[in-house]
Order: C-alpha cells, then sequence, then structure tokens
C-alpha cells in the first residue's frame, strides 16, 4: 500500500492536525475560569469524568490496539508533570488511562476551548488551555500547580503541533520545563511509538506508550538551569525509546532542502 507523504517546512512551527486548520481560536485572557467554583459544574464534571468517561475511552484505547508500558511509574511519581510526543489524536486519551483514578490535565492551546460544546467539555475533563496575558499567565500557573498539589497528572506536548504518526522525536525547547522547577514536582517522559501490524497491514500501526521512570526534584536542586537539564533528560529518554522501539514510520515525511525532521527515529521507516 502506498504511504501518505508529508512536506515539512518548519519542524517548530508545522501543524498537520485537522482541528488546527478548521477552526477560529479564540483568545484566552485573564478572564478565563481555570478554578470551577459551581457546584453544579463541578458535579458534571465529576460525572464525566468518573462514570461516563472510563469505558469510550477504554474501547477506544482497545480498538486502536494501544499497550502501555511501565504505567506503574505514574502511580511512583504521584503528582506529576508529564512530557510525551504528539501524532495523533488519543494522545488526549493517554494520560486519562496513566492517571486514572487520578485526575489527568492536559495543557492545550486555544482550539481546545474554541468550539462552541468543546469549550464546556474540555475543562471538565481536565482541559488547561495556554494564556495569553500577562495576569491571564499567572491563573494559568496556578491552575497548574493546583492540579499537581492535589496528587493529579499535568500532560505537556512540548513539540506543540501534530504530525500524524511521525515516528520520530521533534526538537523542543526547555520553555515548559519551568511549571516543575517552580513548583519542585517530579517529572515524567513518556513516549507513543507504532507497531506494524502482522496482519491487515493496511490498517495504521498500533500505538505503545512507553513511560518513563520519575525524575525527582532532588535530582536537579542546585542546578544552574535545571529546566534545561530536565528538557535534555526528557529529550534523550524520548529518542532513545523511539529508536530502540523501532517505531515505525506509517508516514513519510520529507523536508525539500536542509536536514530531515525529527531526532530518534527515521523518517521515512
Amino acid at each position: 500500500m502506498r504511504r501518505r507523504t508529508i512536506t515539512v517546512s518548519d519542524e517548530h512551527e508545522d501543524d498537520f492536525g485537522v482541528a488546527s486548520r478548521h477552526v477560529n481560536q479564540r483568545v484566552v485572557d485573564e478572564t478565563y475560569p481555570y478554578i470551577r467554583r459551581n457546584p453544579l459544574w463541578r458535579l458534571a464534571s465529576t460525572l464525566l469524568y468518573y462514570v461516563i468517561g472510563p469505558i469510550p475511552v477504554w474501547l477506544i484505547s482497545k480498538m486502536y490496539g494501544m499497550k502501555i508500558v511501565n504505567r506503574s511509574a505514574i502511580r511512583k511519581a504521584g503528582g506529576c508533570y508529564a512530557y510525551a510526543n504528539h501524532t495523533h489524536w488519543t494522545d488526549v486519551l493517554i494520560p486519562y488511562l496513566l492517571a486514572f483514578p487520578k485526575r489527568a490535565y492536559i495543557v492545550a492551546g486555544p482550539t481546545a476551548v474554541s468550539v462552541p460544546v468543546a469549550k464546556h467539555l474540555v475543562p471538565m475533563v481536565g482541559g488547561i488551555p495556554l494564556n495569553e496575558t500577562v495576569a491571564g499567565k499567572a491563573h494559568f500557573r496556578q491552575a497548574l500547580d493546583r492540579a499537581v498539589q492535589r496528587g493529579g497528572l499535568v500532560a505537556i506536548f512540548p513539540e506543540a503541533h501534530v504530525w500524524p504518526y511521525f515516528n520520530g522525536i521533534r526538537d523542543f525547547s526547555s520553555a515548559s520545563f519551568t511549571y516543575p522547577v517552580r513548583c519542585s514536582s517530579p517529572v515524567v517522559g513518556y513516549v507513543v511509538t507504532y507497531r506494524r501490524r502482522r496482519w491487515l497491514t493496511m490498517r495504521p500501526p498500533r500505538p505503545t506508550v512507553t513511560v518513563g521512570e520519575p525524575i525527582l526534584p532532588e535530582t536537579w536542586a542546585g542546578e544552574p538551569d535545571p529546566k534545561q537539564l530536565l528538557r535534555d533528560k526528557v529529550f534523550q529518554f524520548m529518542s532513545e525509546t523511539a529508536r530502540t522501539k523501532k517505531s515505525y514510520a506509517w508516514v513519510n515525511y520529507t523536508k525539500l532542502d536542509g536536514p530531515a525532521p525529527g531526532h530518534g527515529g527515521s523518517i521515512s521507516g
């Protein structure tokens, strides 16, 4: 079967996600209510997360053939920040599967709260949108701190944009690692790699989620630039995992000039 080919122009800015091309993003500012105190809203959030959500999330993971390796590392970490690559829409389900029955939260872009119905459901199931104002960013950081202090998992996709089925790890900055540093929270990296099907090879490959061991705050205490240290450790784990797992390239990524995009995995398998 002829595989899809995607041409890359900018490793850091190109976004091949479907939603990003069809949604007019709202402006998330200091008026966004990160902490909801309405009892009816909180009840609806609890019902959606703990009663309605588990069965469809589990069924979708089985439908895609998802396998999770070393999930116990999340339990050992407790409240933590988790960093992962971003290659499929089901990425938003993985934090839920890793953390349950604890709460999982996902740092999301404004797109996640720009669709009429989704803007209500996303925060109910743990979506925390990035803010665009100085005052709003302070509220955003407070929401993250609160989630971790309550024992939750806060998931961040440092690559920022979706590259469907990409089998390597793209370069990312250390900026998002300021969050665990400022509140001395454990950090966990996890990687989605792809297994080629033995039968029905015309269908997309199956995902494997590999969770790394927690990086504890005492390991970066006293470091001159702890956020860069954390970034490098997580990036190394993700790259080595993608390489050693031999993540299958269902989609070919090419670049017209310059080096091929991605780190830690092949571009065209």
